[in-house]
Parts: structure tokens; sequence; C-alpha cells
């Protein structure tokens, strides 16, 4: 019934590709930073069984996908959580690094139009905003969300949590742009002396397009923004 369908009215749904696909790349974009309601490694890591299926490689970066419960939702909704794991001939604080970096963000972000980072003296968590310029008809995007940093191996293994936090203040709500909610992780391990492996992990609500356009965009999008960051922490 779908192949009839998609045949039948293939001329229709080249229209729409071209109609939506450059608002889809810019709002998928933002999914691989960053990084929005409870830490997904505190909730839905443990909560439900792993199992992800491999859905885009080009080694040494392969990225996976899984359907979930978002944390906290009622009623429960399901939404996406993808991961990406992939190695880098860097150190894990380079990476660390980067991820702060307000001067860079654009080099392996470049959708993103406003980036700032809120330190403490607590190094151990910090504050991010980052607002994403979407093109017409999808509105303007943005998000606050909270790190936590914890040294599992000293030198040699970092784990970086993230979520979503409200701080009026700091990132009070914008008139006509949505607020994302998204949860995730980061996980860093120096493998050898000169390289590491990063399991990166982000759970975010499902959005309203369907899911034939936003897959393929979704997945290429998190390949070239990991090729970008690889080529940043390499110095190249």
């Amino acid at each position: 019934m779908i192949i009839v369908i998609v045949k039948s009215n293939l001329q229709l749904i080249k229209n729409i590709l071209f109609q939506v696909l450059p608002s889809i790349n810019s709002t998928i974009q933002f999914l691989f930073v960053a990084f929005l309601v409870l830490p997904v490694n505190a909730h839905a890591q443990n909560s439900e069984i792993e199992e992800f299926d491999l859905v885009k490689e080009e080694a040494p970066v392969f990225i996976y996908e899984r359907w979930i419960t978002f944390p906290g939702k009622v009623p429960a909704v399901k939404a996406r959580e993808v991961k990406c794991e992939f190695l880098v001939n860097t150190s894990i604080y380079t990476i660390l690094s980067i991820l702060k970096d307000e001067s860079t963000i654009k080099t392996w972000q470049t959708h993103v139009s406003e980036f700032e980072v809120y330190t403490n003296t607590d190094t151990s968590f910090w504050l991010e905003y980052s607002y994403h310029d979407i093109p017409w008809p999808v509105s303007d995007q943005d998000h606050f969300l909270r790190y936590e940093l914890e040294e599992h191996v000293p030198g040699k293994e970092l784990f970086i949590k993230f979520s979503s936090v409200i701080d009026p203040k700091l990132a009070a709500l914008r008139k006509g742009v949505t607020r994302m909610e998204l949860a995730g992780s980061w996980k860093i391990e120096q493998v050898s002396p000169q390289q590491i492996k990063v399991t990166y992990r982000i759970l975010s609500m499902p959005s309203s397009i369907p899911r034939i356009f936003t897959d393929p965009v979704i997945r290429s999008n998190m390949m070239s923004t990991v090729k970008a960051l690889t080529k940043l922490a390499e110095g190249k």
C-alpha cells in the first residue's frame, strides 16, 4: 500500500521534499549538540533495555537509534534516542575543552547563531545556551542545558551528562522561539596514548515532520557534525 501511494504521488513528494528539507536540515543539526528534562543516563539508559539499531556507518563513526519513553512525560511520549560512537586521535581533555569553547562552536555547528557557556568555580558543572536559526516554516529554536562532569578514571575516562533546566534570568523564553527538550551524555575514553573513543547519546522529543523526511537528514547531519568535530579536535 505504501509503495503504491509513493509511486502514484512521486512528483508531489518531490515537491514537498524541496520545500521542507532546508528547514529540516537546519532544525535537525542542533540534535548533535547538546544537547532537556531528566538526564538520559539516569533514567532512560537504566530503565529500558539497551537495544539499538545500527542506522548509518562510515568507519570509524557508527550511528545507532532506538525509540524509548521520554522521561517525565504524562501521557507517555515515545522519543528517538541517538547513539553515536567514534574514534578521534586526540586526548579526552581536548574534547572537553571544545564542548565549552564559545569561539569554535560555529566550526563544527554552523547552524548555531548564539552560544554562551556559564562556568562556575565548581568546574564539575556548567550551563549552556544555544540559539538556532531555522528557516521558515519552522520557528527558530533554542535550548538551555546543565552539564555535569564526572571523571570516572582519572586521566582516562570522562562522563558528561546534560539535561534541560529552567532559568528565567539567564535564559528567558523568547517570543516566537521554540524551547527544545533534550537530554543526553558524552562518554570519553582514552583507548591508547594517541586515541580516544567517544560515545555520544541524545534523547529528543519527536518532531511533527514525518520520519520519512527527518530520518535521513538526522543521520546525515550527525555524521557530518562528528566529522567536523573530529577534524577540529585533531587540529586538521
